[in-house]
């Protein structure tokens, strides 16, 4: 039965605007899949970039994406920034990855093979404005895993440093995040904006090892993808 977190009709998933979104899709149709959740993968800009910036064009864009939505019901999205344009300016109803996962392993008698322990981030986005902190950790507990937390944690999160289009400002987020991370942790981040800024900074000698949350939710899963939805 697929889960009442989803509306009847069609589902799109949006991981993300350009890159960011494009690196963990294929990763989140395959957990989806393995949960039982069909979706479409919708490639667009949701205006996400001009966020504080310049709302008219957010608005604008809004409304010329209606026709790439196509009429979909609901809009599964990865990004945190995303997710808050989506919830804020646009018709259809968004629903957060997270939720959607815990809802359906709330929903599922199985197995889990994740172990040992996962340093998590929370993106600004996600926990200062939509208060997304629980179903994340919740996911990577009922899978199996450990919890490490950093000190600034939850609502009170520090920021990865992708806010900003300066990649010194970027890598300098990314590095005062990075270095309260304890020696041999392993870092993910529900957003995969937060995860890519972590990626692309982290030092080859730090220790730490960087990975999408999706790869390590796929990794514990133990389930094959079913024939048919």
């Amino acid at each position: 039965m697929l889960s009442s977190i989803i509306a009847p009709g069609k589902v799109l998933l949006h991981m993300g605007c350009d890159n960011c979104g494009r690196d963990e899709a294929y990763l989140a149709v395959n957990v989806l899949k393995k949960l039982g959740v069909k979706v479409e993968v919708k490639d667009f800009h949701c205006g996400c970039d001009f966020f504080g910036v310049d709302e008219e064009t957010i608005k604008e864009l809004a409304r010329e994406n209606e026709g790439i939505l196509g009429g979909a019901q609901t809009v599964i999205v990865g990004c945190g920034r995303c997710y808050h344009v989506m919830k804020k300016y646009y018709k259809v109803k968004a629903k957060h990855i997270a939720v959607v996962i815990l809802e359906r392993l709330h929903e599922m008698n199985h197995k889990f093979a994740g172990q040992g322990d996962v340093l998590y981030h929370d993106p600004c986005f996600l926990s200062r404005y939509h208060h997304i902190v629980d179903s994340p950790r919740d996911i990577l507990k009922i899978l199996g895993y450990s919890i490490r937390e950093f000190k600034n944690n939850k609502e009170k999160t520090d920021c990865c440093g992708d806010y900003s289009p300066i990649q010194a400002l970027r890598e300098r987020g990314a590095e005062i995040r990075l270095a309260q991370a304890p020696k041999g942790a392993l870092l993910t981040s529900i957003c995969p904006k937060c995860t890519r800024n972590f990626s692309d900074f982290n030092k080859p000698n730090s220790k730490i090892t960087v990975k999408p949350f999706l790869e390590i939710v796929d990794q514990a899963l133990n389930i094959k993808i079913p024939t048919k939805l």
